[in-house]
């Protein structure tokens, strides 16, 4: 401190020259005394110039004896020499950390609200404000005593802190959507829960890619997955991880609705659960679906089932729009074709005993959009996506036996 005090004091020296009052005169009126109580709460704190001064020639060059606009110009001649302001502030009024010291209680770093998000739903945690004394303030208001005792309020400066009020403005409900899978077996039924647990309680942060695969992982025995029902180069067969496609197709779909527009792949054949041209496949490795978080928030997802219907809805700021999905297709029926084969199907006996061999699917081509919509007014229709899906004609077989038909009761 004896380092910077020197230093001051030759910065005042060749800054400006120091105007001496008539030492006898200022103590005999003290109007350059500079006595105060500050006051925080109950707390307070008294400082009183004339008892920090020594009687030498220091005090002099020091400009004690100065009035408050001299001291005031005094301190901006040195600020402008780019000296330590809190080191300036000690150098005119001696001690003046002491009131620092103090009340440094006061001053704390700001403590964000934060939010958790997981499996079972959102928590929040309170944050505060940061707080820190108004130096500059204080000593600008301390001047102003002019050797009359004066009471000053802490002047304090607060870092507002991000609330949860914030956080909960942030962490609203964009878009949800459902799909049945009522009538899939025990091995379908449990991939697609399976899979949905993987992705309850995921956060996309600002700026960040979302990966279906990533999150999700392989589909394999290893990862718990069962063999049921994909589609495959067009037909349908058996294959770990059956249903996995509704999870994905049903999340792509919330995401659209929430204000997103993920890359997505298409099945080849047309998917029972969703409206054609708003399916997604995936397939591990080669076929993800994926989305970049655009918004000034994190994006949330939940996903859910319940009596075998899948949910996710996608969480963040709020969705100014709501948002409709509409297709517009055109459809190539598929057509059937019976086949009488006893060898291959010895079960099949009689002419209306049947087993499906190859089912059908319609061709269809299709543009998919988005309509926005802006307190109920249609504001903008986006072409999302135009698809082409395979027409698959359905091979059904049957018995060769004609049933007698029951002769009529007299």
């Amino acid at each position: 401190m004896k380092k910077i005090l020197i230093v001051l004091i030759f910065a005042l020296a060749i800054s400006a020259s120091v105007f001496v009052c008539d030492k006898a005169f200022a103590e005999e009126v003290k109007p350059w005394n500079v006595v105060f109580t500050v006051k925080y709460g109950d707390d307070a704190y008294s400082y009183d110039l004339s008892r920090e001064i020594s009687e030498t020639d220091e005090a002099e060059n020091r400009g004690f004896y100065l009035g408050a606009r001299a001291k005031r110009a005094c301190r901006d001649r040195l600020l402008a020499l780019g000296l330590p302001e809190q080191a300036v502030y000690n150098y005119i009024l001696p001690d003046f950390d002491g009131i620092l010291r103090h009340f440094d209680y006061v001053n704390c770093d700001r403590e964000d609200a934060s939010v958790r998000f997981d499996k079972n739903g959102f928590s929040y945690r309170n944050g505060r404000d940061g707080a820190a004394i108004n130096i500059s303030e204080l000593f600008d208001a301390a001047l102003e005593s002019r050797g009359n005792r004066i009471t000053i309020n802490l002047p304090v400066v607060t870092d507002k802190a991000v609330t949860t009020e914030d956080l909960k403005r942030n962490t609203v409900c964009r878009g949800s959507f459902g799909t049945s899978f009522g009538s899939s077996g025990s091995n379908r039924s449990h991939n697609i829960a399976l899979a949905a647990s993987a992705l309850n309680g995921v956060t996309v942060g600002v700026g960040e890619t979302f990966s279906f695969n990533k999150t999700v992982g392989a589909r394999t025995e290893a990862n718990g997955y069962k063999t049921g029902k994909i589609i495959l180069d067009g037909h349908y067969t058996d294959g770990v991880g059956g249903g996995v496609c509704q999870v994905s197709t049903t999340l792509y779909n919330a995401l659209l609705l929430a204000g997103f527009v993920p890359d997505a792949v298409q099945h080849s054949l047309v998917s029972s659960y969703v409206k054609a041209g708003f399916d997604a496949m995936v397939s591990y490795g080669s076929a993800d679906l994926t989305f970049t978080n655009d918004t000034d928030h994190p994006i949330y997802i939940a996903s859910s089932v319940v009596n075998k219907r899948i949910s996710f809805t996608v969480y963040g700021e709020s969705n100014p729009y709501k948002i409709v999905r509409e297709s517009v297709e055109t459809r190539d029926k598929f057509a059937t074709s019976y086949i009488v084969d006893p060898d291959k199907y010895p079960e099949l006996l009689y002419t209306d005993q049947t087993k499906v061999v190859v089912g059908g699917s319609d061709g269809v081509k299709t543009k998919s959009y988005l309509k926005y919509y802006l307190d109920g007014k249609l504001v903008a229709t986006k072409l999302i996506r135009t698809n082409s899906y395979k027409r698959v004609d359905a091979v059904v077989a049957r018995g060769y036996i004609e049933r007698e038909t029951a002769a009529a009761q007299p």
